[in-house]
C-alpha cells in the first residue's frame, strides 16, 4: 500500500461511490482501480479475438495481466 495526498473532484468521487456501491475515499479509489484493471484485461482480449484469433486465451493469459487486484 501507498499513502499519498492527492485533490480529487468530490462529485465525481459521490458518482463513483453510487456506481461501485462503496463509501469513502479509500474504499472507491481502491474499487475503481480493481475496475479500471478488469475493463482494460477484457478490452485486451476482444483485441485479441478482432485480430484473427479463434478462440479466447486460456484462463491463465488473462490472470497474468491481471494483476493483483481481485
Amino acid at each position: 500500500m501507498h499513502k499519498t495526498t492527492v485533490e480529487i473532484d468530490l462529485g465525481q468521487l459521490r458518482e463513483a461511490e453510487r456506481n461501485l456501491g462503496t463509501h469513502g475515499f479509500k474504499e472507491t479509489v481502491n474499487r475503481a482501480l480493481v475496475v479500471v484493471n478488469r475493463i482494460a484485461v477484457l478490452e485486451h482480449g476482444v483485441r485479441y479475438l478482432e485480430h484473427g484469433r479463434d478462440s479466447v486465451p486460456e484462463w491463465e493469459w488473462f490472470r497474468a495481466r491481471r494483476g493483483h487486484g481481485s
